[in-house]
């Protein structure tokens, strides 16, 4: 059953309907879900799908033929080239043509680019098809369309699949109460093939021994496979990642931590993990980009549960029971690690329903920073958002097991005078205080998070 991706297949069934040449690309990394996507888009369409294979071009061709034919019900046909091949395609009506693993195919034939520059730019004011290339190549939509490559402004649209957020996930596992699917959502992350492994009828604990912890589990060696997959050197990216999970998150700091002691390359190796986006370079709330006051941390929720949990305690999961690892490893640790995580869960939420809430779009959001060794001044505040009308909201997350009070808001209060804030709330796991309710604080509940 397909599960979410709402907004990506109403902008696919748009760019269809149309009765116009469209020219595209849908990327992401792995796991993402593009193939999924694709062929839910394309159900119940005038589609032709052809997955590349790491082969030679001979035998692209013969199998793409084969597709074409069968979708033409001639059975098998024969073409001497892409050329010819395309040349075909390009006189059908309305036709949606997906090419998967498009990188595939030009790495085996370096004249395969070319050849599609000069048929569209010669079709695409008469053709009606809508030509999709995918792939999970880091970069591939900037490498494909860069000014110096055949294929530059050619395409009329582009779709980045990224992971979903806490809200799209939890519809993968729907029976789990709304505190477990945040720490579901903590664990797995966003990526619809993990998220489709998790069997709700079972416990969390059930599905991180069975689908992680377990020497045998499907996901067991998913962080080395993933980075032996997309990169080389994966030593020095494990010792990358190991150093931002310890803290150190300036470039300086990561390298020296990881042993490699050379900012230049360090930056390499840091850019490639971003691209990924298995880490994050996060800026100060209203920062620029060109600015240097940033942070490097794990973005993604799996790779940071593996490097705080399953990395460090590797020897210990290959000599003990799986039940017995969990509880001696991970249960008492499991929700100081969400709420690592819950920041980001709490900006998901805003990025959502802010607008709906305050009638107004939200147009900047993230985490503030201030520290003064001088003054002995240390100031953090979770979320800050600006509104459409400059004005500053401030949020509090709290994953605790204990209230938040009024002295939690009034601290942040104090700490709003940084970034001017106007307006105030907080998110609790647990819920607040009484005497806060009838104050003008936005007090943001877990079933609250689920109620959109």
């Amino acid at each position: 059953m397909f599960i979410g991706r709402y907004e990506e297949l109403k902008a696919l069934k748009t760019l269809f309907d149309k009765k116009t040449f469209e020219f595209g690309v849908i990327h992401g990394r792995r796991r993402v879900g593009k193939t999924t996507l694709i062929k839910e888009s394309i159900k119940d369409r005038k589609s032709l799908y052809f997955l590349a294979q790491q082969t030679n071009t001979a035998t692209n061709l013969e199998m793409f033929s084969k597709t074409y034919g069968a979708y033409k019900g001639v059975g098998n046909i024969v073409y001497n080239s892409f050329f010819e091949l395309f040349s075909e395609i390009f006189k059908e009506k309305d036709l949606i043509v997906v090419i998967d693993e498009f990188t595939y195919l030009i790495e085996s034939d370096k004249s395969f680019e070319s050849m599609l520059q000069g048929l569209i730019d010669n079709n695409k004011d008469t053709s009606s098809i809508k030509l999709i290339i995918s792939g999970s190549e880091v970069g591939m939509f900037e490498n494909l369309f860069s000014v110096s490559r055949p294929l530059f402004n050619r395409q009329t649209f582009h779709l980045h699949l990224k992971e979903c957020d806490y809200y799209e996930s939890s519809e993968y596992y729907k029976n789990f109460n709304n505190t477990d699917k945040i720490r579901l959502y903590a664990v797995f992350g966003g990526l619809p093939y993990y998220l489709s492994k998790i069997d709700d009828s079972l416990s969390v604990k059930e599905n991180i021994i069975n689908l992680i912890v377990n020497e045998n589990a499907q996901f067991a060696s998913e962080v080395q496979m993933l980075l032996t997959t997309e990169l080389r050197s994966i030593l020095e990216y494990q010792s990358i990642l190991q150093a931002i999970h310890s803290g150190s998150s300036t470039l300086a700091l990561i390298s020296s931590k990881s042993n490699i002691n050379d900012t230049a390359k360090t930056s390499k190796y840091v850019n490639k993990l971003i691209n990924l986006e298995i880490i994050e370079k996060e800026y100060r709330f209203k920062d620029s980009p060109t600015s240097k006051k940033y942070l490097y941390k794990i973005k993604n929720n799996f790779f940071a549960f593996y490097y705080r949990f399953i990395l460090k305690n590797e020897s210990a999961r290959m000599i003990m029971e799986p039940v017995d690892f969990y509880e001696v490893f991970i249960e008492k640790y499991l929700d100081d690690y969400v709420s690592s995580r819950f920041e980001t869960i709490c900006s998901q939420y805003l990025i959502r329903n802010f607008k709906n809430r305050n009638n107004k779009p939200l147009i900047n959001i993230g985490r503030y920073w201030y520290n003064n060794r001088e003054l002995k001044e240390d100031v953090e505040i979770d979320v800050c958002l600006e509104d459409s009308s400059g004005k500053i909201y401030i949020y509090e997350c709290k994953w605790t097991n204990t209230l938040v009070t009024n002295k939690i808001m009034f601290n942040l209060i104090e700490k709003g005078k940084k970034v001017n804030a106007t307006n105030y709330g907080a998110f609790s796991k647990n819920g607040f205080s009484n005497d806060l309710y009838n104050k003008s604080f936005d007090l943001i509940t877990i079933d609250d998070l689920f109620d959109l």
